[in-house]
């Protein structure tokens, strides 16, 4: 069996294509490309100084928080009465402050040897002399910080504790603050990046103090050890893009003076979400324009093909002596109209030499 082999040549339609694709597609990708990059680079900066601003807000409000609680302990440790350390000249002055501090639900004191000795809610006296809180300030630090489940109210609470000094800066107990840390998160919820941008406020064990998402919050004690964003090397330099939770997010960490771990984060699909917008625009305006182009190249390929083959087919029977053809394309100015005329002038030259010879025969 004789194969007949076939080799594929572009016509004048393929090169059309080829051209209309390349002078319009080119300067096209090229200039999304460039414009592309330089908007994303833009975008990061903007999603990344809102991500900053949001926790210098958040952090601000978490400061300002803690001081003023700081500092109304401090005031009420330094009074005589509490420096009794009686419980009747104590209990009014813990259920004044308590009321001032709505966020708050119980202020006590505790002896150093742990013994609760007076409480603003009247309640069993409680021994607290295992808790992290009161360590720290029995062992010289100037405010004790911990994330518990308050043994008076069953639900996770933050403890804040201060020493109470005598005139002689003698240590004669600790003065200590429960906190829901429903109340307490108002400060963290408060703030909104978009639709899923959020603020988690975890202590220095990685315990949740607060939660943008109320969803997260449970009655028992977050460890958040395990969190994604805490493995994330350099989220405390900069914005940062990584995986948490089966879902794209940019995040921004920072530790407070607290020793507390402050986070901020957004869905990356929010936070770049313009640029999606943009790159589906953009593929969209591409595939338009080559849409377009194949239609013009085929509307030109047409209209140069059409009149070549005509004049192919009328060269073809000029070899073949049939000398009685009209060649329409002969008024055209164009290259096709000289190659017609070209053609015609074969035609009548052939004529002429045909005429010659039968004369001589």
């Amino acid at each position: 069996m004789h194969l007949m082999n076939s080799k594929f040549t572009l016509n004048i339609f393929h090169k059309v294509l080829i051209t209309l694709l390349a002078v319009t597609l080119i300067p096209l990708i090229t200039l999304w490309l460039v414009s592309n990059k330089a908007a994303q680079s833009q975008l990061t900066k903007n999603v990344s100084q809102s991500l900053v601003l949001t926790m210098d807000t958040v952090a601000d409000g978490i400061e300002a928080w803690d001081s003023t609680n700081v500092r109304a302990m401090t005031q009420a440790s330094s009074l005589d009465d509490m420096i009794s350390m009686k419980a009747e000249l104590q209990n009014p002055i813990l259920s004044v402050t308590g009321t001032a501090y709505e966020w708050s639900y119980l202020m006590f004191t505790i002896a150093p040897d742990g013994s609760n000795v007076g409480r603003n809610d009247g309640g069993a006296l409680t021994p607290y002399g295992d808790r992290s809180y009161f360590q720290q300030v029995i062992k010289g630090a100037p405010v004790g910080r911990q994330v518990v489940m308050g043994k008076t109210s069953g639900k996770p609470a933050l403890i804040l504790a201060t020493p109470i000094k005598d005139p002689n800066a003698n240590l004669v107990g600790v003065l200590a603050m429960s906190m829901y840390l429903t109340d307490i998160s108002k400060i963290v919820t408060d703030i909104r990046i978009g639709e899923t941008g959020r603020a988690i406020l975890l202590d220095a064990s990685n315990k949740v103090i607060a939660h943008g998402d109320s969803s997260k919050v449970r009655t028992a004690l977050q460890d958040f050890s395990a969190y994604p964003a805490l493995k994330v090397a350099g989220l405390a330099d900069a914005p940062v893009v990584y995986s948490s939770e089966d879902r794209q997010v940019i995040g921004f960490m920072r530790k407070l003076p607290q020793g507390w771990t402050l986070l901020v984060e957004q869905d990356y699909d929010e936070a770049f979400a313009t640029m999606k917008r943009m790159e589906k625009e953009a593929r969209i305006l591409i595939a338009i324009s080559i849409v377009l182009v194949i239609a013009v190249a085929i509307f030109l390929g047409k209209a140069l093909t059409r009149p070549i083959n005509e004049l192919t087919t009328i060269a073809r029977q000029l070899s073949n002596g049939e000398l009685q053809v009209t060649i329409e394309q002969t008024e055209r100015g164009d290259e096709i109209g000289a190659l017609a005329r070209a053609i015609e002038r074969l035609g009548v030259s052939i004529q002429l030499a045909m005429d010659r010879l039968r004369k001589k025969s």
